[in-house]
């Protein structure tokens, strides 16, 4: 039987409890102690948030800088800057409170003069330069978005100094994201610091109350510098590998905030719960094999092309993601690198695309692609699809947390990460470009490759937007990615006991507790 909060009993029918328990997995209870200690922070002290991302690692200069980066990174660390989910191109003050570009390749941060690591050491600029060293030295899967930095230069305890080997207009953000968190200097060569982090921020990471695999805590951190988080909560982040486990728990009152899927909003409101969504990026099939490595036909733009127009987006859109995605060419929604002429170049026409194949001589090939549970639904509509017009393309359901590893091996031709669409610099870095994570294959497009670099070493937004509007032209009309859909992300939360949730890469740094 579920157990619900007052005010859902009267909204929670048993029809809706029953449509949404049946065959639910268990949810593991909430861990209280943990290696014979005792529970930290009393529940209703406590933001419980259910997500479908296991922990990877705790070290910022190992990690990606996708969900892991917004989960479990974030609470605990601070970036030279913060990124700005509004306008990408103006990051927050971070650890630094200010910068300048004396010149186009150097750029100089003061930074805070207030802030200490959790294990007393200063934050200054030499902690700041032997971060961005190790960073360096390590090479992790993030290190082509900040390639731009030659050396750092502490010119005095709070002013740092990075000398660049050419502009870089999004070396800002992207110091906000994984690459640019700052760990203590005197933590570098612990042997757990991927289960034990060592930062400056907000919340400090519970270890002895925390199970792998289960649930993480984090208790507010008393000497963070910023007076706002005088009142944080404690936080509890529970891993939850499915939509439902996490609604069936949120249901339960074991959680009070959860990420959840499009065909769970619906539910989650018939139980009394607010729902907050916002448009976070795109789906698709992001083609790795450019060159037919693999798979012979997918060398052939006609028969890339011919995936898109086999494709009926808008009833995917309607029939699994219950109108939260929209209908996509293109990768950018808005903005730099937006095309208006790109819009829709993808109809439905099972036709030209049999057609297509027919001219391509490409008939009835096959190919396998990695989706992740919670993304399977989606992709057996689009294996229908495709099958309608002789394309057999195979599904290999993987564990969660996996995806963007494989996405950076030659063992499959395509991949279906979502990636975000705030920028495309970034993208071009991350998927298109011959030294791409998600290029594997190393294709090389020299147009792209010149397109790419001049657009992300210039500081001129005009050349910046010409080069981009080609770029994608390029991407979307040879298929190098086949976008299918712009879609939402989704929290469902207990509107009675917290406020301030909205869909972003800082939410749990927002979300507070009402008082009593």
């Amino acid at each position: 039987m579920l157990t619900v909060g007052p005010r859902f009993r009267a909204t929670l029918t048993s029809a809706v409890a029953a449509s949404i328990a049946v065959g639910l997995p268990a949810c593991s209870p909430p861990v209280e102690e943990s290696r014979g200690s005792a529970p930290t922070v009393a529940t209703d002290r406590t933001v419980r948030y259910g997500t479908a991302t296991p922990l990877v690692t705790f070290d910022p200069h190992l990690a990606d800088t996708g969900a892991p980066f917004t989960t479990y990174l974030v609470p605990v660390y601070d970036g030279l800057t913060r990124m700005n989910t509004a306008d990408y191109s103006k990051p927050y003050p971070g650890l630094a409170v200010s910068w300048t570009w004396p010149e186009p390749t150097t750029v100089e941060f003061e930074l805070r003069r207030d802030v200490r690591f959790i294990d007393g050491v200063r934050f200054d600029a030499h902690a700041a330069k032997a971060n961005i060293e190790r960073l360096l030295r390590l090479q992790g899967p993030r290190i082509n978005t900040v390639a731009s930095i030659d050396t750092a230069e502490a010119v005095d305890d709070f002013t740092l100094r990075l000398h660049l080997n050419a502009p870089d207009p999004t070396l800002l953000y992207n110091l906000g994201m994984s690459p640019g968190l700052m760990v203590s200097p005197a933590a570098f060569d612990n042997p757990d610091l991927d289960l034990d982090p060592v930062g400056t921020g907000p919340w400090r990471y519970d270890r002895d109350n925390s199970a792998i695999g289960q649930v993480h805590r984090f208790v507010p951190n008393p000497d963070y510098f910023d007076p706002a988080f005088r009142d944080a909560p404690h936080l509890a982040i529970h891993e939850l590998v499915n939509n439902r486990a996490r609604l069936n728990a949120l249901l339960s009152g074991e959680i009070d905030l959860a990420d959840i899927g499009p065909s769970d909003a619906g539910p989650a409101r018939a139980a009394g719960f607010e729902v907050a969504s916002f448009p976070t990026g795109w789906r698709g099939l992001t083609i790795l094999d450019r060159a037919g490595e693999l798979v012979p036909e997918l060398g052939d733009p006609r028969v890339r092309q011919a995936l898109g127009f086999a494709i009926d987006r808008q009833t995917i859109a309607d029939t699994v993601f219950f109108g939260y995605a929209r209908p996509a060419s293109q990768p950018m929604l808005t903005g730099l690198g937006h095309d208006p002429a790109l819009d829709g170049f993808f109809s439905y026409d099972p036709e030209r695309a049999r057609a297509l194949l027919a001219e391509a001589g490409a008939a009835g090939f096959s190919f396998t692609v990695p989706v992740l549970p919670d993304t399977t639904a989606a992709y057996e509509a689009v294996q229908a699809h495709l099958r309608r017009v002789g394309i057999d393309m195979r599904i290999q359901v993987i564990e969660p947390g996996t995806i963007e590893a494989l996405g950076r091996t030659r063992r499959y031709p395509v991949n279906t990460i979502g990636y975000p669409n705030f920028d495309p610099d970034s993208r071009h870095q991350a998927i298109w470009s011959a030294t791409a994570g998600f290029n594997p294959f190393r294709y090389e497009h020299p147009r792209l490759e010149e397109l790419g670099r001049e657009a992300r070493r210039s500081l001129d937004e005009d050349l910046r937007a010409r080069n981009y509007r080609e770029y994608f032209n390029i991407v979307v009309r040879e298929v190098l990615s086949l976008v299918l859909l712009h879609v939402d992300s989704l929290v469902a939360y207990d509107a009675d006991k917290l406020r301030d949730v909205r869909v972003d890469r800082y939410m749990l740094w927002e979300v507070r507790l009402r008082d009593p």
